[in-house]
């Protein structure tokens, strides 16, 4: 079993919704190949047992000393007890949430606005954000809702908001102002996913025709996300042709690397090497 480095958590909380969920399922199904003590609360007990002033001291937890896997992937969940059903509700548990998973020493993934989850929002959102973060990422052409500069190829509209649609193909007379929809220039090839837990990844479906050259460039993507990225466990998508891949989206949610018999021994080893550098990781 590989060590914890000194200083690091020495037990591992994991909250979550769905015991389907395949992080969720690969932990509780193996929690002694962990090397740190493992609690699991689902989201109904961590609110329905949490203490009157909103601290972890029922649990016996010190924030302080204890790694949190977040996989709480809706502020609804199955069984008794009160649920937040209003949008105010919803709103104060998200706010705590957001406060609190900030404490722990470590965090796989923090909530944002537009998951609980945490990620990095929208397409767009994606496509804008993420060449800066690591640097020389290519992502497919497209055309913002602030830019009616004409694309050329093969023209498709999206939802941003769908990580796992690509859209449908539009003809020119249909080529207008995007709106609430997102344009962009379909990449050729095929889509490639690539399931990361720290600075460990795999590929799920990579081409018989896939070259080193392109797999490096994944390996070199999943490694800068790893120095760069707060969010720990995500799965990414890319389009692998002729050429170097071509960015499309990435999500905390394996959709389609979780159902490989690979994937619970990625989740295993990867948070095993994440929690002995979880000092030295971003913040």
């Amino acid at each position: 079993m590989d060590s914890l480095a000194v200083g690091a958590p020495d037990r591992l909380l994991l909250i979550y919704t769905d015991r389907s969920d395949p992080v969720t399922r690969a932990i509780l199904e193996h929690p002694a190949r962990l090397p740190c003590e493992v609690i699991a609360i689902s989201l109904g007990q961590l609110v329905n047992e949490l203490e009157a002033d909103g601290s972890w001291a029922g649990h016996g937890i010190d924030p302080a000393r204890t790694a949190l896997v977040n996989r709480i992937t809706s502020l609804q969940w199955a069984g008794s007890g009160e649920q937040p059903e209003s949008a105010f509700q919803q709103t104060q548990l998200w706010m705590w949430l957001d406060r609190e998973v900030r404490r722990f020493a470590y965090a796989s993934s923090r909530p944002t606005v537009h998951s609980v989850l945490g990620g990095y929002g929208t397409l767009l959102d994606q496509w804008l954000d993420l060449p800066a973060l690591v640097g020389g990422l290519r992502v497919p052409g497209h055309r913002t809702p602030w830019n009616d500069e004409p694309l050329k190829g093969e023209v498709y509209a999206v939802d941003p908001r769908q990580l796992y649609q690509l859209g449908k193909p539009l003809s020119a007379s249909q080529r207008e102002h995007p709106g609430l929809r997102l344009e962009y220039v379909r990449p050729g090839g095929f889509l490639v996913q690539a399931a990361q837990v720290g600075r460990m990844f795999l590929c799920a479906n990579a081409p018989p025709f896939m070259t080193s050259a392109q797999h490096d460039y994944i390996a070199a993507f999943v490694d800068r996300m790893a120095a760069r990225s707060a969010a720990r466990i995500l799965e990414h998508t890319f389009f692998v042709g002729e050429d170097l891949p071509v960015f499309y989206a990435t999500s905390p949610e394996p959709v389609i690397t979780g159902g490989l018999p690979e994937y619970p021994e990625l989740v295993l080893r990867g948070l095993i090497d994440d929690l002995a550098r979880c000092d030295r990781r971003p913040v």
